[in-house]
């Protein structure tokens, strides 16, 4: 059995779709790719896949993940095609590659969310930890940035996505320049994180 990631996006329209409509559609362009998937035993049997934390609906995503098991030889650009056509508009695969075997799970290494968040005053780099002790909730995170920033609380959601997701707070520097504000769900505080590099 071998193991895939596919790396996709959620923009315009494809943000309103919930995280089982997303679902359902990646799964049903992942059975027209021709990937020899390998399913779940039992009454009723689905590819096995693991997808990345939830989104808030209405948030655009540029780097979401999903892992699925499969058998076989395959070209995997080719079911990255037949996947592309078959999904809803806004909803595209950017890449997939084949997992080595020491390669972690997905739920292991998605550990922290990096949202990039408009304003007036410029895009901010928003960072959450999305398992363990310090999780939080990207409204909570958003109402004190919002008030950190002296906006109003509940300030415009659009144009808000998650830039991508890391095993940990150091690698977010590569996509978020020097700083970041991280919410610490924990303690419901926030700080800003500089690159130490």
């Amino acid at each position: 059995m071998k193991r895939a990631l596919i790396k996709y996006a959620k923009r315009g329209e494809a943000a309103l779709l919930s995280h089982r409509e997303t679902m359902r559609s990646l799964e049903r362009a992942l059975r027209r790719s021709g990937l020899p998937l390998v399913f779940t035993s039992g009454y009723n049997p689905r590819p096995r896949m693991s997808f990345s934390p939830a989104l808030p609906l209405g948030i655009q995503a540029e780097a979401e993940y999903l892992e699925v098991s499969f058998d076989g030889e395959t070209d995997l650009e080719a079911a990255m095609q037949v996947m592309n056509s078959a999904l809803p508009k806004g909803l595209s695969i950017i890449d997939i590659q084949e997992l080595t075997a020491s390669m972690p799970k997905l739920s292991k290494w998605t550990r922290y969310g990096l949202y990039r968040v408009p304003g007036d005053v410029g895009e901010v780099f928003l960072l959450l930890a999305l398992a363990g002790g310090k999780q939080a909730r990207l409204k909570d995170a958003l109402a004190s940035l919002w008030q950190r920033l002296g906006l109003p609380i509940g300030s415009e959601l659009r144009g808000i996505s998650r830039v991508g997701l890391y095993a940990s707070d150091e690698e977010v520097f590569e996509d978020a320049g020097d700083s970041v504000y991280f919410f610490d769900g924990e303690l419901g505080e926030l700080e800003v994180l500089t690159n130490s590099v």
